[in-house]
């Protein structure tokens, strides 16, 4: 009988392969313009020619040209926003006195001062340049463009972030931050290092000197809620994917403190609330994938500790509030907001405790309100849904679900927005909290028509293996808690797409297998031997088949090695 291995994307050979960073060689702007320069003297090339001659030459050596403008010198290149902005900081910053402020960070035994050598500039306006440079008011138009062009999203965008990187534009933009801290220039000045810190490569660069100047922009002006906004964004940037930026930020700067603070402060200023949200899921992240820990959860523990639960729960009640009673805010606005504080609560469920504190606050029954009265909304219902069911990890708050009506709604959402992946993944993992241990809510969902929904987001999006994992949960969940409605949910087709799922992931194998299964559905449970991963084994077997190992047991060399191994032959 020959045994292959299982296909490609079953079984061992399913499992993610290990993904090895990839450097690459960078040259710089000069190094190009010398090559384009000597296509066009060298080789007689156009102008055109040259500048495309020399990005093949480069690109196939394998040299990363993101870094780099791919035209001739010219006054066009030059007015690139990046260049033209960090001109222009510079220009200004040249007129300014040496100065130097000194922060002490830390606490106890940690406690450190550390020294941040800046130009200061006068609180009147900047002088124009003898050669026509820019005047405060060009500085802030050059430095909002710059923030526009590094926040671009695409190739353009990843492009002007790289640009600003390798012109030692986070250093210089930090910087600006002291240098700006009384003049109205600082906004754009924050924004534009907010944009620049998209780039995680520029995260690298910003250092601890760069977050000392963001904490000290936050502590000097902590009554101004535009400038606490757009230091918690530039904060929050600076810490995606950088464990190093996180750990400083918490354990160095206190920076939950200061959000908590912030939020205390500015309860009303809706672009302040919405930046500490970023901030605290920001620190909350566990995506460094060169540490061996993140931290994340210890974080979301601490900004617990702090206040932060009470502080977003009151403004997610008071936009629960306005939904009862009909109001939005112009445009909607306490929708987003409302969605960001849900987001940012999921982020802080670190444990049973902080759930049940968030229960107690009435932050489950809030949302749940906001949940039904804008079914529509899908970044809406995404979030209130992940937030949901990370409460509904305990067996009381599932209860309480079922008596506020959150099985109906969860099928509704499920129903209403098919084209919608995010929001489906979102409400099938909240269903799958629900049903877990509770027959009530299985029963209530299935009355709501809800595994008629399910299947049909299932088959709609085919790829999303998030949906199909937690589906293949729910559907087990229903078919063992309402064994009577087995029939039903077959007839709705849930056994071609569980089997279709067995096709899919190793995990995604096991959960569709063990729905089928508690469906009553025709599986085999046997596991035979697969061999290794793309080879092929065949073994003979019969009931006349010669008994090689019994032989080798009763020789000498057999014996000798189980002695030696510390088993006892004598009953041999």
């Amino acid at each position: 009988m020959g045994l292959k291995p299982p296909p490609q994307h079953v079984g061992v050979v399913s499992k993610d392969k290990k993904v090895t960073q990839q450097t690459m060689a960078r040259i710089s702007q000069e190094t190009f313009d010398d090559a384009v320069t000597e296509n066009m003297e060298e080789l007689d090339m156009e102008l055109d020619e040259a500048v495309t001659d020399a990005i093949s030459q480069f690109e196939a050596q394998g040299i990363d040209l993101s870094n780099i403008l791919k035209q001739a010198p010219s006054a066009d290149r030059d007015a690139h926003p990046v260049l033209r902005g960090l001109a222009a900081l510079a220009n200004a910053t040249r007129a300014g006195m040496d100065a130097t402020r000194e922060l002490t960070f830390g606490e106890g035994s940690s406690q450190s001062t550390m020294k941040l050598k800046f130009k200061a500039l006068p609180v009147t306006a900047v002088p124009e340049d003898e050669e026509g440079g820019e005047t405060d008011a060009g500085l802030g138009q050059a430095l909002d463009a710059l923030a526009v062009a590094c926040a671009e999203e695409g190739e353009a965008g990843e492009r002007s972030c790289a640009l600003l990187g390798t012109r030692e534009g986070i250093d210089l933009l930090s910087s600006a931050c002291l240098s700006l801290l009384a003049r109205p220039e600082l906004l754009s000045a924050l924004a534009a290092l907010g944009a620049g810190l998209r780039s995680t490569e520029n995260c690298e660069h910003i250092g601890l000197r760069g977050l000392l100047a963001l904490y000290a922009v936050i502590s000097e002006r902590p009554a101004d809620a535009p400038v606490q906004a757009a230091a918690f964004r530039a904060c929050a940037a600076a810490m995606v994917g950088n464990e190093a930026n996180r750990t400083a930020m918490h354990e160095k700067l206190r920076i939950i403190t200061t959000a908590a603070a912030a939020l205390r402060a500015h309860p009303e200023h809706r672009e302040c609330v919405l930046a500490a949200c970023a901030l605290l899921r920001a620190l909350t992240l566990q995506d460094d994938g060169r540490v061996a820990l993140n931290k994340g959860f210890d974080r979301a523990r601490a900004a617990a500790d702090m206040g932060c639960l009470q502080l977003l729960g009151a403004q997610l009640k008071r936009a629960a509030g306005e939904a009862a009673q009909g109001g939005g805010g112009e445009g909607g606005a306490d929708l987003q907001m409302a969605a960001e504080v849900l987001r940012t609560l999921s982020r802080l469920c670190a444990s049973a405790k902080i759930c049940e504190t968030l229960v107690k606050l009435g932050a489950l029954v809030a949302s749940v309100s906001l949940l039904q009265a804008h079914l529509v909304e899908a970044d809406l219902c995404r979030n209130a849904s992940g937030f949901l069911a990370n409460l509904a990890g305990d067996d009381e708050v599932k209860s309480r679900c079922g008596e506020l009506h959150v099985p109906e709604i969860a099928a509704s959402v499920l129903a209403g927005h098919s084209e919608s992946v995010g929001t489906l993944d979102a409400c099938s993992q909240l269903v799958a909290a629900l049903t877990t241990r509770n027959s009530p809510n299985c029963a209530a969902f299935l009355e709501a028509g809800g595994a008629d929904a399910l299947l049909s987001a299932m088959r709609r999006w085919p790829q999303a293996l998030g949906l199909h994992k937690r589906g293949a949960l729910v559907l087990r969940n229903l078919a063992v808690r309402v064994p009577e409605a087995v029939p039903s949910i077959l007839e709705l087709g849930a056994e071609p797409v569980l089997r279709a799922d067995m096709e899919k992931t190793l995990e995604l194998h096991d959960l569709a297998k063990a729905a089928l299964r508690d469906m009553r559905c025709d599986v085999s449970l046997a596991q035979p031997w697969q061999g290794m991963p793309g080879e092929e084994r065949h073994l003979e077997r019969g009931d006349d088949a010669e008994d090689t190992f019994g032989k080798y047991m009763d020789t000498d060399e057999a014996r000798s090695a189980m002695r030696v191994a510390g088993f006892d032959t004598t009953q041999f």
